[in-house]
């Protein structure tokens, strides 16, 4: 177990990553406007920040006593565990979630995959299934496999570290709103406690209420949706992995060249797709070979990645793309959309930034090879009725719109909007292990979490 006492080293590690979390004094942002944002890079921002606050709580006088975690997603419920484990009954956390329950997104997400780091591949360690955290552990599945795995991991957390003196619930909020200046949150929302793994909700309540320290793990918030093709959340379940069952070959398009939309992409271009296969699938005996060569020469994951791919096609892809070619799909036509929010996309190569993982460009790249879909940069509902795509044939996947969901509860947005812009600029909280082994207590609640 790590000592309370201050380590040089350590506290000098923590009073360089706690201001890249910090807003202002007091006010924190977990990973909202970093890129590549993934489940499990949120809960890694989320044992950080906890534990660079307890350091300098220890040394410097910072007061963590009040905490709003903001956010019942798993990366608040992480923030919230954590703070709970290591702080325990020296602190009160208040979690606040707009809607009536927590892990709202992931709950009952069948049709969604989820695995800890295969966006990082081809780093050494990206494939294994282990999240392998201290606090809230979960292991690759369907997104209601790791939804379920954390809520319960949640409870056990709750029922061993705090008590209704440590811990409230505000749920189902119809008014929420956050003044920077002041650390002062406004609600109207549902009082809750959790039973087990549950929620059960009490009386409804209205407060205005300072913290010394408040956590935005608001996420990127809802996808933005064009309002001639709405479209359910990434998270929703669907069927656009599966076979058409009625014998015709079905027009769609996906809008889009993010992680999200290239998963769709796979999905309906890739007979039985999975995230979690389909490598060993299409390079059955050349992966790890295909690994260490790209982990030695592929050394700046900011450059585009269309050249690199192009000079290493004959030599290294080429059987893959074989390989691939033999499992498109029969029944799909599909249109790739990339003319970007603004119009912006003027060429294929130019979506070979980091808009995307390094795993879904190299995809996309040996689809492209393979034939396997059109390409439009034309306006988004001309794109769509030439192809003869229509409803929810159209799957529109442009992101989200973070600034201005942190702008509808930040009353006073014009006083941290600078800051928020460097935020996002700097991208400096990287999602590594910054504590040391032993800092977060083991879970002792009749079961494991390693």
């Amino acid at each position: 177990m790590a000592s309370d006492s201050p380590d040089t080293a350590l506290l000098d590690r923590a009073r360089g990553l706690e201001p890249t979390f910090r807003v202002k004094p007091g006010l924190y942002l977990l990973g909202s406007l970093e890129r590549g944002v993934t489940v499990y890079s949120q809960q890694v921002r989320a044992h950080n920040l906890v534990w660079a606050l307890w350091e300098l709580s220890q040394s410097d006088g910072i007061e963590i006593k009040n905490v709003a975690v903001i956010g019942g997603g798993i990366g608040g419920l992480t923030a919230t565990a954590c703070l709970l484990a290591r702080f325990g009954p020296a602190i009160h956390v208040t979690l606040f979630e707009k809607r009536r329950d927590l892990c709202p997104l992931q709950q009952g997400s069948d049709s969604r995959w989820l695995h800890p780091r295969i966006y990082d591949w081809p780093n050494l360690g990206s494939k294994a299934p282990d999240a392998k955290l201290p606090v809230l552990n979960w292991v690759e599945g369907r997104a209601s496999d790791v939804a379920r795995t954390v809520l319960q991991t949640f409870g056990g957390y709750c029922r061993r570290y705090s008590s209704p003196d440590t811990l409230s619930f505000y749920v189902g909020l119809r008014h929420f709103q956050i003044t920077a200046a002041l650390n002062e949150i406004s609600w109207v929302g549902d009082k809750a406690s959790i039973d087990g793994s549950f929620l059960v909700l009490h009386n409804s309540e209205g407060m205005i209420k300072r913290f010394d320290t408040i956590i935005l793990a608001v996420g990127f918030g809802l996808e933005i949706q064009p309002p001639e093709f709405p479209l359910n959340s990434y998270w929703r379940n669907e069927i656009y992995g599966q076979p058409i069952l009625n014998g015709t070959q079905q027009p769609y398009m996906v809008s889009g060249f993010g992680d999200g939309a290239l998963v769709d992409l796979f999905r309906l271009t890739i007979e039985r797709f999975r995230q979690d296969t389909v490598l060993p699938e299409i390079f059955p005996n050349y992966l790890e070979q295909l690994e260490e060569f790209l982990n030695d020469q592929w050394t700046n994951p900011e450059d585009n990645a269309f050249g690199f791919f192009t000079t290493i096609e004959a030599d290294k892809l080429a059987n893959g793309i074989r390989e691939l070619s033999k499992r498109l799909r029969k029944d799909t036509r599909v249109l790739l959309h990339l003319s970007g929010r603004r119009g912006e996309i003027k060429t294929f190569p130019a979506v070979f930034g980091r808009a995307s993982s390094f795993l879904n460009r190299l995809l996309l790249f040996m689809l492209y090879r393979c034939g396997a879909f059109h390409i439009s940069f034309g306006p988004l509902e001309k794109a769509a009725k030439d192809h003869g795509a229509a409803g929810l044939n159209v799957l529109c996947r442009h992101g989200a719109d973070v600034m201005q969901h942190l702008r509808e509860i930040i009353a006073d947005f014009d006083l941290i909007k600078d800051r928020l812009l460097a935020m996002k600029e700097n991208q400096a909280q990287a999602p590594s292990e910054f504590w040391p082994p032993g800092f977060f207590p083991p879970f002792a609640n009749g079961e494991r979490n390693a």
